[in-house]
């Protein structure tokens, strides 16, 4: 009886005195810190990684990432009929502005020039733009709202500028806008072949030989000149290796990748005009915005920028 009561009575003593140790250990043990409760490590966005970080009726504000380029955008509605957008491509930065009531829009560069990765990157921005915005309003018939739309032009206009071509400010008021099939002047020739005796005459690269080039090139500014829808049209562009070139293409939503539109591929908001076409048809030719050695389809560029911006849809 006795040796069972101190048993009984011994055993809360060992238990205080191991609670005691604990406590000692507890006490003197540096903490560890497990790997579920560090810091989180950031980690980078994945290619093609679309996020929209705030949005509302009149703003929009976000990330777009394709491999190593990130691009940040936003966008606000100044007014009913005014809106302004800010892209950060790699850190470079562009801007557009656009006023419907008066007719006037800009966009800028501020003199940077963009590299190949960065324009595919910016294809890829505007097509995801059309997923998120474009394609949901046109399902439902509803219009979108100006500072997207111009966020979309914006991404659509940069991604087939001619890589390094540093690009400044520029100014596109809203053309007069006509339809109708084009028409080479009567006689002209659809090929010119003025450079074959000035490129026989000249040495490469040479200042002579530049303005032998420079002679041949015309402006073919056409506002916005819509195109027929799956028809044939006359396109004409230039280049450094020959004069003004005229051909018949089919243009339009069944032609191949949408030939005519404004945009690569086939975007909703944009229309199929005369520019776009010869933009489009040079860079098939020559590379366009798509070979970074080749930037001979600069003044088709720049001729296309009033329609990238203004033109609409007119087939569908």
């Amino acid at each position: 009886m006795g040796e069972c009561m101190k048993r009984r009575i011994s055993s809360p003593l060992r238990l205080s005195k191991i609670l005691v140790v604990g406590a000692a250990l507890l006490l003197v043990t540096p903490p560890v810190t497990s790997a579920a409760s560090a810091a989180p490590v950031a980690e980078p966005l994945a290619s093609n990684d679309f996020r929209i970080t705030a949005s509302s009726a009149s703003h929009d504000t976000g990330t777009f990432a394709r491999s190593a380029t990130v691009i940040e955008f936003a966008a606000s509605a100044e007014s009913a009929v005014s809106t302004e957008v800010t892209l950060s491509v790699g850190g470079k930065k562009f801007t557009a502005s656009k006023d419907i009531a008066s007719g006037s829009a800009q966009w800028s560069g501020e003199g940077a020039a963009l590299q190949p990765d960065e324009n595919l990157a910016l294809d890829a921005f505007a097509k995801a733009l059309e997923s998120e915005w474009v394609e949901p309003a046109s399902a439902t018939k509803a219009p979108i709202s100006l500072h997207r739309d111009l966020t979309i032009r914006l991404a659509m206009l940069l991604a087939e500028a001619p890589p390094g071509t540093r690009i400044g400010t520029q100014a596109v008021p809203r053309p007069a806008e006509r339809y109708g099939d084009r028409k080479l002047p009567e006689g002209a020739a659809k090929v010119e072949s003025c450079l074959k005796e000035g490129l026989f005459a000249t040495v490469k690269d040479s200042a002579e030989r530049r303005a032998v080039i420079a002679a041949c090139q015309e402006s073919n500014e056409d506002g916005i000149w819509y195109t027929g829808c799956n028809v044939n049209e006359l396109v004409l562009h230039d280049a450094d290796s020959h004069c003004f070139l005229g051909e018949t293409v089919y243009v339009g939503p069944a032609s191949y990748d949408c030939m005519g539109k404004c945009g690569g591929g086939c975007f909703i908001i944009t229309g199929y005009t005369y520019d776009c076409a010869d933009h489009d048809r040079c860079g098939r030719v020559h590379g366009g915005s798509t070979d970074p050695w080749d930037s001979e389809c600069g003044d088709e560029y720049w001729e296309a920028d009033d329609d990238f911006l203004w033109s609409t849809n007119q087939c569908g």
